[in-house]
This record gives structure tokens, sequence and C-alpha cells, in this order.
């Protein structure tokens, strides 16, 4: 039976050792044989007041010089006694990848499992300590399932030191100092696992329908209609998340930033080239493009080449050229047209944030997001070599962000499939007698509420061919596959409501003159 391991984070003097001091000396614990290791030793020691609790220390020089020693000890000791419990207090400036080496040597991994990590935190000094001490305390936070914060003295400070926390750990549970005798039973929660609460939800969801389908079809309300729209976005866009997601965590994992300062073009213009270039060779969907457009991002690729990136890749790639060719009848002007104005709308979208940069840095975490990921793999990588190590990481990145970008697209679709039923018909009534502009931004905005895939997308174009001007319908070709809702949606996984905002309204504005100007020109 393994044996539940409960760790302990947080800068040095951040009350560690206190906090052990009082969860362990409870009274309804004095049967619990615990071990508890520490891994550094500050002003306090760990005392045990029922005697139920063994503990033993590890140096800062034995862990960094020798921590296999540290792995051969532990089980030694775990063969002596029969221990229920392990507390580890883990050193305030070593990165938790460390540990986790540690308790995946034979044959301490088979002998207990990791259940809790919690930080304990200085509310009063969070920021200050967060720039002076590298990536090891944003990394403990990343790692952890909740917070305890000490030196809050007010709401304000409280909302403070949680938005930093969030934004470094998206969901973490805190608590303040005062909330140890309310610490038990979230401590002891089993933890929701992503698949459990998939199902869970689809299942309520189902219950839900079945009860409520009558009053639908009382009040003619599509539901089957939308539930199908829905279902066919998802199963459309999966797919392709799926791939973006994997080239995103091997991005993150396997290629080291040292090698893209080196390797990626130092000009502005050689840059953006090679992020067309990238674009072209990517055989994905816009829901693939997001993942790996983040991830580049905070593997520090210049922020107008990623974004040249991000927009073109879903227009010009070869499965969006084949498709648009087949929805067109083999017709090479549309397809020559669309791969030509997405190259031309991505260049100035990126030449445009290259002018006007953003002030801050456009990832929701800020600075410190640049630095790892919300599952706090980015240590790790650097750390570990073995490809059996990466590998380990690059699944439990793939996995978290999987699930972190999937909650938007589902969000996205699910507004985009009632926005499909509901609004197609408002679209084509208005564009009766509309001049070029107003019917390119008609269709602009169709593509921006449909949100189709864009390996798909040419055929709902070509059924409009009849009702709209050519221009038209290569505004809704260009704009449709870099920004729709359920692509907003899924940059809100990562980035912040600014510069989603400032991006979406550049690519309309850009996409619109160019498509506009060339069929002005007889371009189209």
């Amino acid at each position: 039976m393994e044996i539940p391991v409960y760790v302990v984070t947080g800068f040095l003097d951040a009350g560690k050792t206190t906090f052990l001091n009082t969860l362990l000396n409870r009274q309804d614990w004095k049967d619990v044989k615990i071990l508890v290791i520490q891994f550094e030793r500050g002003e306090e020691e760990f005392q045990s007041q029922y005697k139920n609790c063994h503990s033993m220390s590890f140096s800062k020089k034995t862990l960094d010089q020798n921590p296999m020693q540290v792995a051969e000890q532990i089980p030694e000791l775990l063969e002596e006694y029969d221990f229920d419990e392990i507390w580890i207090e883990w050193n305030g400036v070593s990165t938790f990848s460390s540990l986790q080496a540690i308790l995946l040597q034979e044959p301490l991994r088979n002998l207990c499992k990791l259940q809790k990590v919690i930080h304990i935190g200085d509310g009063a000094n969070m920021e200050g300590l967060l720039g002076r001490t590298g990536g090891a305390l944003p990394e403990q936070i990343a790692g952890s399932d909740f917070a305890v914060i000490r030196n809050v003295f007010s709401r304000t400070d409280y909302k403070r030191v949680t938005r930093l926390l969030n934004a470094i750990n998206p969901g973490i549970e805190t608590y303040k100092i005062d909330d140890y005798e309310d610490l038990y039973q979230p401590l002891f929660r089993k933890r929701e696992r992503p698949v459990n609460f998939f199902f869970l939800i689809m299942i309520l969801l189902t219950a839900l329908y079945f009860v409520t389908q009558p009053v639908f079809e009382t009040h003619q309300i599509p539901v089957n209609l939308i539930i199908n729209v829905f279902l066919g976005i998802i199963l459309q866009a999966v797919p392709f998340l799926l791939i973006g997601v994997l080239l995103s965590s091997a991005i993150q994992i396997f290629v080291p930033q040292t090698f893209i300062e080196r390797r990626f073009p130092k000009s502005l213009g050689a840059g953006m080239a090679v992020a067309v270039l990238a674009g072209f060779c990517l055989p994905v969907c816009d829901c693939a493009s997001i993942p790996v457009f983040r991830s580049l991002v905070k593997k520090g690729i210049p922020l107008p080449a990623a974004i040249t990136f991000m927009a073109a890749t879903p227009v010009i790639n070869p499965v969006v050229i084949l498709s648009t060719y087949y929805a067109f009848s083999g017709n090479m002007s549309i397809v020559i047209g669309r791969v030509f104005f997405g190259i031309i709308a991505s260049l100035i979208i990126g030449l445009f944030f290259a002018a006007w940069p953003p002030k801050s840095s456009p990832l929701s975490g800020g600075t410190l997001d640049r630095l790892m990921c919300s599952c706090g793999c980015y240590e790790d990588a650097e750390s570990i070599t073995t490809l059996s190590g990466k590998a380990g990481l690059f699944i439990r990145h793939s996995q978290a962000e999987f699930f972190s970008v999937g909650k938007y697209l589902v969000i996205g679709t699910f507004i985009a499939s009632i926005s499909q039923v509901a609004g197609t018909g408002i679209f084509t009534t208005a564009q009766k007698g509309a001049g070029l502009a107003v019917s390119i931004i008609i269709m602009m905005t169709m593509a921006f509420v449909l949100s189709l895939c864009s390996s798909s997308d040419a055929v709902i174009a070509r059924s409009f061919a009849n009702q709209f001007p050519m221009g038209a319908i290569m505004g809704f070709l260009v704009f449709g596959p870099m920004m729709d809702i359920k692509n907003v949606m899924m940059l809100s996984s990562g980035f912040s409501k600014g510069f989603i905002v400032k991006l979406l309204f550049t690519a309309f504005i850009v996409c619109f003159a160019v498509v506009f100007l060339f069929s002005g020109l007889g371009g189209v």
C-alpha cells in the first residue's frame, strides 16, 4: 500500500514549520504515525506533541550534491517504521522538480504517492520575492493545490495576493493564516480529476436536456439543431486542438529557450517571413494555432512574428488550400486569392504590433507567464535530461493544456452554435441592396459568429456565392480563420483581455482594408 505524501512549500521563513506544528499536533491525529522530512532548518523546530511523528532532515548541500543519498535513506526508514503519512517541508530556494525527481526514484516511487502540495506565502512581500528568487518560487506556487497566506490584513491586500497567485496557478485555492482549523477538510478532500469532472458535466447536461425538452418543444426552440451544430463544430475542432496542444507541449518541453534565442532571426522582416513559412507548412486549423501561438510567445519568440504565425497558419496551410480547391471546384483564382490575402493581412497585423506593441506582457500571467506554464513544467524541462523524464513532462503538459484550452473551446462553440441557428438569416437579409463594403463587413461578421473550422469553412462560403459578391466571400475566408468566437474564447485562456480586444479589432480592420482595396482594384 502506497503511503500518502503531503508537501509544504514556501520561501525561507514563510512559516512552514509553524504550519506543520499547528496542523500535525491536532488531538485527533495523535494516533496517526507520521514521518516529517525537512529539507531546511529555520528558527523554529518541529516538535511532536503526542510523540507520533518521526522527523528527519537533509541539508541544502546534501540535496544539491547528493540527491540519491536522500532517495536511499527515506526507503530505509519506511521499512523500519510503519508510517501512515509522510509530510515534507521543502526547501524554499529549491525547484519543486528536484523533489519530484527524488520521489520518482526506485524503490521510493513504489512506496509512496504524492497527494497534496500546500504553499505557505508571505502576502506582504510576495511580489518582491517573486522578482528576486528566480524560477524556484513561481514553480512551487504553480505546482501547489492551494496556498495558505499570512500577513494579509485587509480585503484589498488579500485580493491582490489572490490575483497574483491565480496569474501563476489559475484556480488555486487560497486561505488566510487564521484558517488553520478549516484546512483539514480541503486538505483531505479527494482531488477532482478533469476527466471525471467532464463526464459529470456531460451527464448533468444530458439529464437537463431530457427534463427541459418538453418546454423547448412547446416554445419551438430548435434545441436538437443547436446540439447538432455544437457537436459538428466540436468533432471538427477537437482533433486539430489536440494536434496544436501536442505541438505546443513539444515546444515548451523539448525546445530550449537558448536554442530559440540563438536560431530565430533577429530582424523583424526575416522573423515574420519564417512565421509565414511555418504557417504554410503546418497542416492544422485555427483551433490548433492558438496553443502553439501561446507557447511561442512564452518561449520568447518576438510578438509580431508570433502573431503573424497565428494569423497566417489557418488561412494558408495545405489542408485549408485543398479544402478551398475542392469547395470551389478547382478554381485556382479563389485558392491563390485566399492565400495571397491571408499572407498580406497577417504581415500587416504583425507589423502593426511591431509599431505599436502592448505596454505590458500580453500573457494573462504577466511577465511570470513567459517563464512557466500553469502545470509547473517549465523548470522541469530544463533540469531533466533523460528522454523518459521529458516524455513524462510532455504528457503532463499536454493534458493540462488540453483541458485548460478545451473548456474555452466548448464555451465558445456553444455560443457559436446558438448564433448559427439563430443568426444566419439576419445576415442574408441585411445584405440585400448593400454595396461591396457592407457586404464584406456582413460576411466577416458572419464568419466571426459562425466560428467554422478553417479546414471546412470554404464549403459554407461556397454556398453563399450566389448571394454575396466574391469580395465578400474572400473576406469570409480570410478573417474567419483568424478570429471567431471560439478563437477569442481560447485566447482568453492565456492572454489578457486588452490584448485580445486589440488583436480582434486590428485583424478585422486589416482584413477588411486588404480585401476591399484589392476587390476595388479588380484583384478578386
